[in-house]
C-alpha cells in the first residue's frame, strides 16, 4: 500500500488548499462577488476527491484510528456541501433574518470538519498540526473581514 507520510502529507496540503479556497469565499462575500463564489463552488467540491481517497488509504492501510475518525468529518461537509450549494441550486442566503437548519448544520458541519483536520495535523506531527490551526485562524480572519464589512454596509443602508 501506499507510505503512511505520504499520504499524511497529501491530506495536509488538502487541508490548507481547503483553508484557502474558504478564505477566498469569505473575501470573495466581504467585496460581494457572488457570481466568483459560486464559480468556485464545482471547484471547492472536487476536494471531496483527495479527501476520500486519502481517508480510503489510511483505512486500507490499517492507520490508527485517530487519522479514520480526524479525516471522516470533512467527507462529510464536502458531501453536505455538494449537496447544499450545488445539487439543491439554493441561492446561497448568507444573513438570513431566521436561520434555516439546513445553514445550521452546514455551519456546525464546517467548524466540526475544520477542527477535525486540525488534530488530523497533530496526529502527525506538532508542526503540521500548528500550521492547520494557523490556517484555520486565517480562514477565521476572512470570516470576520467578511462579516465586518456586511455589518458596515447593513449599518449604513439603514442610515
Amino acid at each position: 500500500m501506499m507510505d503512511e507520510v505520504l499520504i499524511d502529507n497529501l491530506v495536509v496540503y488538502s487541508a490548507i488548499i481547503y483553508y484557502a479556497f474558504l478564505s477566498i469565499v469569505f473575501l470573495f462575500r466581504a467585496y460581494e462577488r457572488d457570481k466568483q463564489e459560486l464559480m468556485l463552488a464545482p471547484i471547492f467540491s472536487l476536494l471531496l476527491v483527495p479527501f476520500v481517497a486519502l481517508w480510503t488509504l489510511n483505512l486500507l492501510n490499517g492507520s490508527d484510528i485517530g487519522r479514520l475518525i480526524t479525516g471522516f468529518p470533512i467527507i462529510i461537509y464536502l458531501v453536505y456541501d455538494l449537496w447544499y450549494r450545488l445539487i439543491t441550486k439554493k441561492k446561497p442566503q448568507h444573513h438570513p433574518d431566521r436561520w434555516p437548519v439546513g445553514l445550521i448544520v452546514y455551519l456546525i458541519l464546517l467548524q466540526f470538519a475544520s477542527i477535525a483536520l486540525n488534530w488530523y495535523g497533530f496526529l502527525v506531527s506538532q508542526l503540521t498540526g500548528r500550521m492547520l490551526v494557523i490556517s484555520y485562524f486565517v480562514m477565521l480572519g476572512c470570516f470576520g473581514f467578511y462579516q465586518n464589512r456586511y455589518n458596515k454596509r447593513k449599518k449604513a443602508s439603514k442610515n
